[in-house]
């Protein structure tokens, strides 16, 4: 996967924190006066946060862009513990501590290829920022979105030319099923030069991988993981990876560094 410039640290300020779904928040921040940005993250990359409460709390929290533009940038995330809720607390106006991009970024699908996008729960944030690359290339998408209902559905502005299918596990909305039940209702010769792009849990991630060596196509993947550290120092967000060479000794690469995208066929699902 790409591996991209030099991290920064910098300091930027929140223009605007919006609810895109129940219990997910999309977050804007613009850079400070006098910082020389922008910092160009790739779809995939991501940066942590310096948590509020500092310096009671000392370990930074990672998010994944969901969108960078030469005044600032923005993520995606889900209100789910004391650091969340504070950020969410956060008035407009407030500045904030950050440092990236950090680690690797999706390598951009082939011309030709018919990109396909699978999200679930927070992986929506990389894979709507990559949308919107890939828009901007020219190209058109197909992007399969899962949740458990309707409410945990994000609304968000995808390009024009996507072609979006909804899946919820209740069927409140769109396709009753997983992605996986999306997936299986698209004409399969669409899939002929299919790239597919998957963050979201694991055992979804690993259906798409399968579905995508089955009919010998691209996947990259990009992992989800609690990073203490996020530049490889901790190594607490080692994953398994494959290792033809030498079977009997597990090989291991670190998320924040290595990754968080891989092919999915690096991975020991």
């Amino acid at each position: 996967m790409n591996q991209d410039g030099p991290r920064t640290r910098g300091v930027a300020r929140i223009f605007e924190q919006r609810s895109v779904a129940r219990g997910f928040r999309e977050i804007t921040l613009s850079y400070a006066l006098g910082y020389q940005g922008p910092v160009n993250p790739r779809p995939g990359q991501f940066l942590t946060i310096l948590p509020h409460r500092y310096p009671l709390t000392i370990m930074r929290r990672p998010f994944a862009y969901s969108g960078s533009t030469e005044k600032g940038f923005s993520f995606i995330y889900e209100i789910r513990g004391s650091n969340t809720s504070d950020l969410a607390d956060l008035d407009d106006g407030t500045q904030v501590d950050w440092i990236g991009p950090l680690g690797s970024s999706f390598i951009l699908p082939s011309p030709g290829s018919l990109p396909v996008l699978v999200a679930g729960g927070i992986g929506v944030g990389p894979l709507y920022y990559l949308a919107r690359k890939i828009a901007e290339a020219g190209m058109k998408s197909l992007v399969v979105l899962g949740a458990r209902n309707s409410e945990l559905l994000p609304h968000l502005d995808w390009p024009e030319n996507t072609e979006l299918r909804i899946c919820t596990d209740d069927g409140s909305a769109g396709i009753h099923g997983s992605v996986l039940k999306g997936l299986e209702d698209v004409d399969s010769r669409k899939f002929e030069h299919a790239e597919f792009f998957a963050c979201g849990p694991r055992p979804m991630m690993a259906a798409v991988h399968r579905m995508a060596e089955k009919s010998d196509r691209r996947c990259q993947v990009s992992l989800e993981e609690m990073m203490a550290c996020g530049v490889g120092a901790c190594q607490g967000c080692a994953v398994q990876v494959s290792d033809s060479d030498d079977l009997s000794r597990p090989k291991f690469k670190r998320i924040c560094v290595e990754g968080p995208v891989f092919n999915s066929r690096e991975i020991v699902w």
